[in-house]
């Protein structure tokens, strides 16, 4: 059976060509019926074999994701992810220069009984590959992905933003179990896009491992910067405060000039009209009612 999906994510159609479901798994609830000109196509195709490509290398995200420059100045990007114990290729995507076409190639492992964690982690990396190609793609529409926790309260989103482990989703939590009419539009990976000079804060499919998300978008009111400490204290940030604190959790192009010049100018939009805070503070619902109290 051949699946032909369309998916609408921050407003951004993207189409999908996969004979398989499982890359999909997770982004039915952005899923639409009504066929519109995609702004983001993706292919999938299968291989029992997946080799190295040729290219220049510019990043290792991490352990299992390297990034490669195509050797033709202006043509694109490889990316690829390997399983641990190998190191054999289980994904790779091939991305045009401007970020609007990516063919996914994954490891095919039905004729071959593999493990089955290395036909799920297949799956994985496929869908964390959508969203990286969505997420340059999104530069070109005036958009961008903060790393952060954002909830939507009565028609105004909030951002949470921290280091890994520092305890914003923890802090989102409690505004659900304290505050009424909360939402988490995403967990880990949110979309910013300026719509007619304001900024607006979208749920994405990409939500790290906690797959906390929803379909849903409000206009950005605020960032709150978290920090673990004694006492709960909030202030207000100046602009070169708010740089230096936001800024590292945007994920920025570095390996692209002018994608990179992009991404600031989109960057230096949002927090020229939105407020940035500092909030130290517990784990415990004094915080959230200090927030609430500043933000409301």
């Amino acid at each position: 059976m051949l699946f032909l999906p369309l998916f609408e994510i921050a407003g951004l159609v993207i189409d999908v060509d996969c004979d398989k479901p499982e890359p999909m798994e997770r982004m039915q609830e952005f899923r639409i019926e009504q066929r519109r000109p995609a702004d983001l196509s993706i292919r999938f195709k299968f291989a029992d074999f997946i080799p190295v490509p040729e290219g220049h290398s510019i990043s290792d995200e991490n352990l299992y994701f390297k990034w490669l420059k195509k050797p033709a100045e202006g043509t694109g990007y490889y990316i690829y992810s390997s399983e641990a114990a190998y190191g054999n290729i289980l994904v790779l995507a091939d991305i045009d220069a401007e970020w609007r076409k990516g063919i996914i190639t994954c490891r095919d492992f039905t004729d071959s009984n593999p493990d089955e964690s290395f036909s799920k982690q297949t799956w994985v990396f496929a869908h964390v590959m959508m969203g990286v190609i969505y997420r340059y793609n999104l530069l070109n529409h005036n958009g961008t992905v903060i790393h952060s926790s954002a909830l939507k309260y009565k028609d105004r989103a909030f951002i949470f933003s921290a280091p890994s482990g520092t305890g914003k989703s923890t802090h989102t939590k409690l505004w659900q179990k304290h505050v009424n009419n909360v939402t988490i539009l995403n967990d880990d990976t949110p979309a910013v896009r300026i719509i007619e000079d304001r900024p607006f804060i979208f749920g994405t499919p990409w939500s790290g491992s906690s797959l906390i998300h929803c379909n849903d978008s409000a206009p950005l009111e605020a960032i709150v910067i978290l920090e673990q400490a004694e006492e709960n204290r909030i202030r207000l940030l100046n602009n070169q405060e708010a740089i230096l604190r936001v800024m590292p959790r945007v994920f920025l192009p570095y390996f692209d000039r002018k994608m990179m010049e992009t991404s600031i100018g989109i960057f230096d939009k949002i927090i020229s009209v939105v407020p940035i805070y500092l909030l130290q503070c517990r784990a415990d619902q004094a915080a959230v009612e200090m927030v609430y109290q500043c933000l409301k």
